[in-house]
């Protein structure tokens, strides 16, 4: 009896812990939800792999102009060395321990040594002013980059988050329509004819259904993978597919899209740091003049009170053989450079245009879908509390809500027409 007591005592203690609730099959509390706005959407874009990127090119730039502009200083260092030797006839150390003498049957088989030393370009033909001036072309051509890449990925998540609710909306429309053109078919006293169409409206309406659902899976996956989110993530996208008109003046975008967009900024450094590479390439046949300075403490024994000190003015003249090839190579690449330039601008107008031409369309069309529409949806309201045919009724459903989703898709179209046209202009339109 005491036994069982037992047993039922720790049957008891062990179904009050948590992990005998798990094993009883207690559900866990679901995933919240996240709802993510156009502006939540925007914020998140911090997270895409490309913008990180672009962004650690500009902080390799920021320390390549500081790499650049410490070479104005002087090398300055400390050496020190002990040595224990063992001679038989005189040498010397290595270069790199100052090519100290050593001698046969000194006092002492050791010597030790101390430097302080100094080197200084006084003059190297603009060579490290050029390098200074060619890190910072790419310190600005790495940040128009980095803007470049904001831009097209704003673009994108614009374009999915936009797509995404397109497709919910798509979706619950195919879905409340399916389920009233059921509630319609279910009705009495259809022919066998009638029967048939209904029956045929009812497998079409679930095959629109069902594929209004298949793309919302798809909108929703882009969607995740360009936030860089984790694709398992419960979410849904909040906002009302609302536009209005945009003033597009082509001629005045494409002058704003030569001084605004990032990659011709960033075309115009790389025609700068081929123009500087010239120059680096020249100064290869001008003089270096150097200034040097040592100051040495070396002796067999403690206290070193030997020293010696120097301070050295020479100039190095180069004969480099590759110079005329290296020349001719980096005038070709700025003349690359140049041509690249000038493609990227033609390229840049052609963009503008097509994009003002696309958002003019869309900005005309809209309008018209919407007041089609409206005027439909209107004739339907009028006559839903009136007897008519149960086909009638769904053929006329089916119509409005053929130019409902017509109207959604237009004002979709335009949202992103705006959006690829501040793209293509490197700016946004005033409101």
């Amino acid at each position: 009896m005491i036994n069982r007591l037992l047993a039922a005592s720790l049957c008891l203690a062990l179904a009050g812990t948590p992990s005998a609730a798990w094993a009883q099959g207690v559900p866990r509390s679901a995933p919240i939800e996240r709802v993510y706005t156009i502006e939540e959407t925007l914020r998140l874009l911090r997270n895409d792999p490309k913008l990180q990127s672009a962004e650690q090119d500009v902080i390799i730039a920021d320390a390549r102009v500081t790499e650049a502009r410490l070479l104005f200083l002087p090398e300055i260092g400390l050496q020190a060395s002990a040595t224990k030797y063992d001679a038989r006839y005189p040498f010397s150390l290595s270069p790199e321990f100052r090519n100290l003498l050593l001698f046969p049957g000194a006092p002492s088989e050791s010597i030790y040594s101390g430097r302080a030393y100094f080197n200084m370009p006084l003059y190297e033909g603009q060579r490290t002013m050029n390098t200074l001036r060619l890190a910072q072309a790419s310190q600005k051509q790495a940040l128009s980059n980095r803007d470049s890449v904001k831009m097209d990925v704003t673009l994108h998540a614009k374009e999915a988050f936009y797509r995404l609710l397109l497709a919910q909306e798509r979706a619950s429309a195919f879905d409340l329509h399916l389920q009233t053109v059921e509630r319609a078919a279910s009705e009495s006293g259809l022919g066998p004819w009638e029967r048939v169409e209904a029956e045929a409206t009812i497998g079409l309406s679930r095959a629109r259904a069902a594929e209004a659902r298949h793309a919302l899976d798809g909108a929703r996956l882009q969607f995740l993978n360009t936030l860089s989110l984790e694709l398992d993530t419960p979410f849904r996208v909040a906002g009302a597919l609302e536009t209005r008109p945009a003033k597009a003046e082509v001629e005045k975008a494409v002058i704003w899209a030569m001084e605004l967009r990032p990659e011709l900024q960033s075309q115009t450094y790389r025609v700068q740091m081929d123009a500087i590479g010239v120059n680096l390439a020249l100064g290869r046949r001008n003089p270096t003049v150097l200034l040097a300075g040592d100051y040495e403490l070396t002796a067999q024994r403690f206290p070193i009170k030997n020293n010696n000190w120097d301070v050295t003015l020479g100039i190095k003249i180069p004969f480099a053989y590759d110079f005329w090839s290296q020349l001719k190579q980096k005038r070709a690449e700025q003349r690359q450079g140049e041509l690249s330039r000038a493609a990227l601008q033609d390229r840049v107008r052609l963009e503008v245009r097509q994009t003002a031409e696309t958002l003019r369309w869309w900005q005309e069309e809209w309008p018209r879908r919407e007041s089609q529409w409206k005027k439909v949806q209107d004739l339907y309201d009028e006559a839903a509390g009136k007897p008519g045919a149960v086909l009638s009724r769904l053929r006329a459903r089916d119509g409005v809500l053929e130019l409902r989703l017509a109207y959604l898709s237009a004002v979709t179209e335009h949202i992103l027409a705006r959006a690829r046209f501040e793209r293509a202009v490197g700016r946004e339109l005033p409101q």
